[in-house]
């Protein structure tokens, strides 16, 4: 199977999609020509497979950047309603990208086209190639694009979105989501026989694939802050947090527990690894917290980012809040799990929430973002239980269901549907 792939964030760029589109294509069995770009505002930290591009076809299209520069730049966002925004600001890549892509299809005899949004540029450039090719084609989703609640739109922005949305669900042949309630809440608008071009497709984890010294970073990555005496437990969120993804219900939290009960928190250490927004620090929550509580070791090398989640009592989710049921599934979730670790998530109820209760057998390990005195009972009730079941993860049946290999098979047979060779 010869696959033409479409995603701008590819290894060694330290982002979600890198990481989790990166592994399943690495896994894929198939010859895979991959079309991304070059974006300098991420670091190169994505190490686990330093062979990647012996194993994938590289085709790099730099970005040429926005359509203005400068002061025109500034002066079209001002006036342009929808300058750099439909669907994201990589207009101008996708032109660039059009013509080399349309050589390499045709140099490698691709018979398939696969491509993964977020940026829904993909999607677009994807669409343009299968009008000039006629190749199937599978469009892969890891975020909703018009009904995404976190992307506030005005309400031209929000009619346009959903416009390209459609023409792209319409013409892909496949459809994958990573999450079931993704995938309701986006085809519930279109017809029945489109729904039925769409399946689930969940992301996947690697803890074998990064053995070995990692790369040092440059500048080195901060050091975490030294423990207070008597700590034996760490417990981590690994990944960055900005904007309404926020550890103030986390800060508040502790806050309560050192109030009430702070004998509970004297062998615990809390550790971000990660960036952590500077303005989500200025909390008075957490500058009241007793000193080492609460540590910030910045960024890492991928590798070593999973080498910390193996290392850690336990392993802890913080998603923004939600006034509907969530449909999102956070890659990082998936990778706690692949470290058979205990997972805490402060989490609305959603796909989140519903794996992590099924991972740790309870529903008290979760408790919602907006719910300050439920996250207290979730980490009181945690914290009781790492003495006696620090390490253990949950179920090995519910870990392999996220298995790479296992992933990317699953992958390999939406593909060959898209393509006319699976069974319906």
């Amino acid at each position: 199977m010869k696959i033409f792939a479409i995603c701008y964030y590819a290894p060694p760029k330290l982002t979600p999609q890198a990481i989790q589109i990166g592994r399943q294509l690495y896994h894929l069995d198939a010859r895979v020509e991959l079309l991304h770009g070059s974006d300098p505002q991420f670091s190169d930290a994505y190490d686990q497979y330093p062979d990647f591009f012996e194993r994938i076809g590289s085709l790099c299209v730099p970005s040429p950047g926005t359509f203005f520069q400068g002061f025109l730049h500034k002066v079209a966002r001002r006036l342009l309603p929808l300058y750099n925004t439909i669907p994201d600001g990589l207009g101008p890549w996708r032109r660039r990208a059009l013509a080399p892509a349309l050589e390499r299809i045709a140099a490698s005899g691709s018979e398939a086209l696969v491509s993964f949004g977020m940026p829904m540029s993909d999607h677009l450039l994807a669409l343009e190639l299968k009008r000039r090719t006629g190749l199937p084609w599978l469009a892969h989703f890891s975020d909703p694009w018009s009904d995404n609640p976190f992307h506030p739109n005005t309400w031209l922005e929000h009619r346009v979105n959903a416009a390209l949305e459609r023409r792209v669900i319409g013409a892909a042949d496949r459809v994958l989501f990573t999450s079931q309630r993704t995938l309701e809440l986006v085809m519930a608008k279109y017809p029945p026989a489109w729904r039925a071009r769409a399946a689930v497709l969940p992301h996947a984890w690697d803890m074998d694939n990064f053995a070995g010294p990692a790369p040092a970073l440059d500048p080195a990555p901060a050091a975490p802050a030294a423990a207070r005496p008597g700590v034996r437990h760490v417990v981590r969120h690994i990944g960055a947090c900005y904007g309404a993804r926020s550890p103030e219900p986390l800060f508040a939290a502790l806050a309560r527990i050192v109030e009430r009960q702070p004998a509970a928190l004297e062998a615990v250490a809390f550790e971000f690894v990660g960036h952590v927004s500077p303005n989500l620090l200025a909390s008075d929550a957490y500058k009241a917290l007793p000193a080492g509580l609460v540590r910030m070791r910045g960024q890492v090398g991928y590798r070593e980012s999973l080498q910390l989640a193996r290392d850690s009592d336990a392993l802890l989710v913080i998603d923004a809040p939600s006034k509907l049921p969530s449909v999102f599934l956070p890659s990082k979730l998936v990778e706690y799990i692949g470290a058979r670790r205990p997972v805490w998530g402060i989490t609305p109820p959603g796909t989140s929430a519903d794996l992590i209760a099924e991972w740790a057998g309870s529903a008290d390990a979760c408790a919602a973002p907006d719910d300050i005195e439920a996250v207290t009972r979730m980490l009181r009730a945690g914290l009781a239980a790492l003495d006696g079941a620090a390490r253990q993860g949950g179920p090995e049946a519910v870990a392999e269901r996220f298995a790479a290999p296992r992933v990317a098979a699953a992958l390999k047979a939406q593909i060959a549907l898209a393509i006319g060779r699976g069974p319906a």
